[in-house]
């Protein structure tokens, strides 16, 4: 298992961005069946991280719960103190330019493929539609949770669909591939933030 996780800021970003730490994450597992997983965020990182087994730190950035193999696991992501010294550009609308928002059912569906990573796709689209939904709400959106139940083409046309709005402390959104629920997506909003 690689166990340490090296990353660059993306656009003008100062933290790692959660897609970023998912696919670095799911790259560690890459010749592995996976499935069941499950990622809560626990605060934004700004040094690489160390994917370590088991659930004893206190400080851990992401806890991790998946199934590898037929065989549960968890593990945790812990800043490591090593310095992020790269960037690369990173344009957000390039995503939603592929999107339409159906407001009246609270979602937001790809129409085309984007050449990004799923995770990019709908963390991108369920920001959009929250933004849109939410317009008069002033603060900065947090992608803090991930479940999936399995994983899916980085070309699958998905949709984004708004479930619960926990007085944005927490809100979930599934993720859709045709009529399957195949994940849920969960974001917290940091009211004040731009």
């Amino acid at each position: 298992m690689n166990s340490v996780l090296s990353f660059c800021f993306k656009g003008d970003r100062n933290y790692v961005q959660g897609p970023d730490i998912v696919s670095k994450l799911l790259d560690c597992f890459s010749e592995d069946k996976i499935s069941n997983i499950d990622l809560k965020f626990n605060g934004i990182s700004s040094t690489n991280l160390n994917l370590i087994e088991g659930d004893s730190s206190g400080n851990a950035k992401v806890n991790i719960r998946l199934t590898l193999n037929d065989e549960e696991k968890v593990m945790q992501l812990v800043e490591n103190g090593e310095s992020i010294n790269c960037r690369y550009e990173y344009d957000e609308n390039k995503i939603i330019d592929k999107t339409e928002l159906d407001i009246n059912h609270q979602q937001i569906f790809l129409k085309n493929k984007t050449g990004f990573t799923q995770c990019e796709n709908f963390v991108a689209m369920n920001k959009r539609l929250l933004q849109t939904l939410y317009q008069e709400e002033k603060g900065k959106w947090y992608f803090t949770r991930l479940e999936q139940k399995r994983m899916i083409n980085n070309n699958s046309l998905i949709t984004v669909k708004l479930i619960k709005n926990f007085n944005f402390r927490l809100t979930k959104s599934d993720i859709l591939l045709g009529d399957e629920v195949i994940g849920s997506v969960y974001f917290t909003m940091a009211k004040g933030l731009i």
